[in-house]
């Protein structure tokens, strides 16, 4: 399955006529948050695939940008779907969206570390029985946030959930895709490994390829 992950930055070489050109051939798009609904639309309707997305710091918060746009609870929209702290599934691959970034100024989509950790052990059952039945919990785990040390900025925004590196150290997902974090020095890793997990930066577009492993992508 091919993969386009976008974050945080409306991106040119995406957002073209030529998008077809260029992604003609992705299964599936995941938004990691903080990017205009229209654009996702776009994105969706362009590529006539599947777009699964969590929410940042700089949406509306709390589903509001899908029930904009959506036609049911689940905000489903023009292929759209909000995985704000729920489970997908598609072409065998199973996702885990987190959204929001760290408590800094009482905004949208903000969470204490605590707050994370509860609402990750809420869905812990789940989690297990997915990995008791399947092997795997989840195959992706969709973020806005990156975890605590890796990828993450010292500033309080922008740190990383520490909850989300005990999520990888529990789950060991093949990939862990978080956004939130821009990058502006082209020397700046955006791919990194945790134990049996690669971490992915997605600002602007990453395309990732699950058959060539955790480490496919350009």
């Amino acid at each position: 399955m091919r993969i386009l992950c976008l974050s945080d930055q409306v991106d040119p070489l995406v957002y073209s006529t030529r998008i077809r050109e260029r992604f003609g051939e992705i299964d599936l798009v995941l938004s990691a948050g903080d990017l205009p609904f229209e654009y996702l639309g776009y994105v969706a309707t362009m590529l006539a695939c599947p777009l699964l997305y969590v929410e940042g710091n700089h949406d509306p918060g709390q589903g509001s940008m899908g029930r904009a746009w959506s036609r049911d609870a689940l905000g489903t929209s023009f292929g759209m779907r909000n995985l704000g702290f729920r489970f997908a599934r598609e072409g065998g691959i199973s996702i885990l969206g987190l959204p929001g970034s760290m408590l800094y100024n009482g905004g949208p989509n903000q969470y204490s570390d605590l707050g994370m950790t509860l609402r990750l052990l809420a869905l812990a059952p789940r989690l297990l029985l997915r990995r008791l039945f399947r092997g795997r919990a989840v195959d992706i785990v969709l973020t806005h946030a990156p975890p605590r040390g890796l990828h993450d900025r010292a500033d309080l925004c922008h740190r990383g959930f520490s909850a989300f590196s005990a999520l990888i150290r529990w789950l060991g997902p093949a990939w862990f895709v978080h956004g939130h974090v821009h990058l502006y020095d082209a020397e700046e890793s955006r791919v990194d490994r945790s134990g049996r997990t690669t971490v992915v930066n997605a600002y602007g577009h990453w395309l990732l390829d699950t058959e060539a492993g955790p480490e496919g992508g350009t």
